[in-house]
């Protein structure tokens, strides 16, 4: 019988990771890149610096040349003239190098860029002794990702390969046709033809990026990957215990109850529904604008503030429409609307008729 996996469907990472986790992924230095983007990028600087610049290249090497073959006669071996070839030599290098080292340090900038934007993080030159583990040394050496790489490598390989080998052979056909030619003319076509071929190399190279990108971000999304029980911790993290925050709900109702029932004694009419719905209006002439809703409730809540009522000796006034009309659309410490003007008005002129505020 097969041995059964002890990785249970709860610990299986079947759901995608949230806006959280990839950030934090990220602050960590860890994106999805491709290094084949970035290698197109700086070969396709160099290639632009020497196609729009190789004249001038060109010019610094052939003076060069002809400064070595005119000192090559006169000149004779010692310690400062060594010194002295030393400077001219290195000074041409330099000058035709520095150019193409330049373009191409910024063209990888730039596809590191190009992929996951501007992010810094030294958390990669942290020392990590798990990859000195052989364990998983082992296991990265067998990985899909070292299969992928494998078959990457074989692909330009195999890309770079025919390409050379088609230009080589079409070259070869023409080369009888050079004898023709001057020299300049000469090496204008072979210039020609090895832009052709760096050009169908650099597209091979491109789709080959392309679907290395892809790879990557795919392999990204499923390394960083969640379990239900872990997407539950992060939502619980970020929004609080569940059960916490009902129960800080529920105490501040209590509070927020035991307030209104505090304020009833001041009420100057309780409106009831007759036994769902009590509301206690509060209206002071000289410093308030309208009848202010001070307590409300419906059910229990309703039978409560009718206790209270009684026994601070509030007036109760039944009115049907009045009470759910309040109850609706009034919250507690609001004035009433104008459209409720007219029959508050009655209930307060009703309690102040018959004398009881």
């Amino acid at each position: 019988m097969a041995e059964k996996s002890n990785e249970t469907p709860q610990d299986e990472k079947t759901e995608e990771p949230t806006q959280q986790r990839l950030e934090e992924s990220r602050r960590e230095g860890n994106v999805a890149q491709s290094k084949e983007i970035t290698a197109f990028m700086v070969l396709l600087g160099c290639v632009g610096v020497i196609y729009f610049g190789g004249s001038n290249l060109l010019e610094v090497y052939f003076d060069l040349f002809r400064q070595l073959t005119d000192l090559a006669g006169t000149m004779q071996i010692n310690m400062s003239t060594v010194g002295k070839l030393l400077y001219l030599t290195l000074g041409s290098i330099v000058k035709i190098v520095l150019p193409i080292a330049a373009i191409g340090l910024t063209a990888g900038i730039a596809g590191t860029i190009v992929q996951v934007g501007f992010n810094f993080s030294t958390k990669p030159l942290e020392p990590n002794l798990n990859k000195l583990n052989p364990v998983s040394g082992f296991k990265r050496i067998f990985s899909m990702n070292t299969i992928v790489e494998g078959a990457k490598s074989i692909a330009k390989l195999v890309a770079i390969g025919t390409i050379a080998y088609l230009m080589v052979v079409d070259s070869i056909l023409t080369a009888p046709v050079l004898t023709e030619f001057e020299s300049v003319e000469i090496v204008n076509y072979m210039g020609i033809i090895g832009f052709r071929m760096v050009g169908a190399i650099s597209l091979a190279l491109f789709v080959i990026a392309g679907g290395d990108l892809a790879w990557q971000k795919y392999q990204y999304i499923k390394k960083l990957r969640m379990t239900k029980q872990e997407l539950k911790d992060e939502l619980k993290n970020r929004e609080g215990d569940p059960l916490l925050k009902a129960r800080i709900r529920s105490v501040q109702r209590e509070r927020a109850q035991k307030r209104m029932m505090e304020e009833i004694p001041k009420a100057d009419v309780i409106v009831t529904n007759p036994t769902h719905i009590s509301i206690a209006l509060k209206y002071d002439p000289k410093n308030m604008e309208a009848p202010k809703v001070i307590a409300k409730g419906a059910d229990y809540i309703a039978l409560k503030i009718k206790e209270i009522a009684k026994d601070n000796d509030i007036p109760l006034v039944e009115n049907v429409p009045l009470a759910r009309a309040l109850h609706k659309s009034v919250k507690i410490g609001q004035y009433i609307p104008r459209s409720l003007y007219q029959a508050v008005a009655e209930v307060l002129a009703y309690i102040y008729r018959i004398g009881r505020r």
